[in-house]
């Protein structure tokens, strides 16, 4: 369980990364000129001078840059070369993306499944009054409701699937990206991130609200776990 969580944040932080890298050419490409270009020099009354070149709606078209002189156009030629390399750099990610992708999805299906394993149930307050009491069965997840008050409620529907459930739970963690993550795991006592078991050790508690989950055998009330 431990490697194949490592293994995952660390494929999902080299698709991130990727992505990333992605979004940062796009946006550099946004800013050039979008025909493919090239430089020649034509010959004109014995005299050479250098042109740009470039075919647009089935035509060829052309623009004059200067007389050919040692580093006269340097600076459309970087042009011309940085838009290459990233050209290429795009291909190169994206091959890479694909791949990268898939395996990403089936380890998140992998951990799905590993999920299931366990069934479970808890409690969810608004300080000290229920609100709701979810069951967790398998792949499915039951929520007997006792509020509809939006503010004190988590849940819109009264049954989820477990992955759901997780993605709700996780809105009550920490950003699983965050630079201190494994740190926060490691006072928790937690090896990898889990949603589950990381609600269990902070009762799903947030600054943002008075909402907090009770797990069976807990004889808590709001005031041993709410931090405001």
């Amino acid at each position: 369980m431990e490697r194949s969580e490592s293994i995952y944040r660390q494929s999902k932080q080299e698709l991130e990364d990727i992505q990333q890298k992605l979004r940062m050419i796009e946006y550099e490409l946004g800013t050039m000129d979008l025909h493919q270009k090239s430089i020649i020099t034509k010959s004109v009354k014995g005299k050479i001078y250098y042109y740009e070149q470039w075919r647009s709606e089935g035509k060829v078209h052309s623009r004059y840059l200067a007389p050919v002189q040692p580093g006269i156009i340097w600076k459309e030629e970087q042009n011309l070369l940085r838009k290459q390399e990233l050209l290429e750099n795009k291909k190169k990610l994206e091959k890479l993306k694909k791949p990268l992708e898939t395996f990403v999805k089936s380890l998140e299906r992998e951990r799905e499944k590993e999920s299931l394993l366990k069934d479970y149930t808890f409690e969810v307050y608004w300080k000290d009054e229920i609100t709701a009491r979810v069951y967790v069965k398998g792949g499915r997840v039951t929520v007997s409701r006792f509020v509809e008050h939006p503010l004190k409620q988590l849940f819109a529907d009264k049954n989820m699937t477990r992955y759901q459930l997780n993605k709700i739970l996780e809105l009550r963690c920490w950003d699983r990206n965050r630079a201190d993550i494994d740190e926060i795991l490691r006072h928790l006592g937690l090896k990898y991130y889990n949603p589950y078991e990381i609600v269990r050790k902070t009762h799903g508690v947030s600054y943002n609200d008075y909402i907090w989950f009770r797990f069976p055998g807990e004889k808590l009330t709001s005031k041993d776990v709410l931090v405001r």
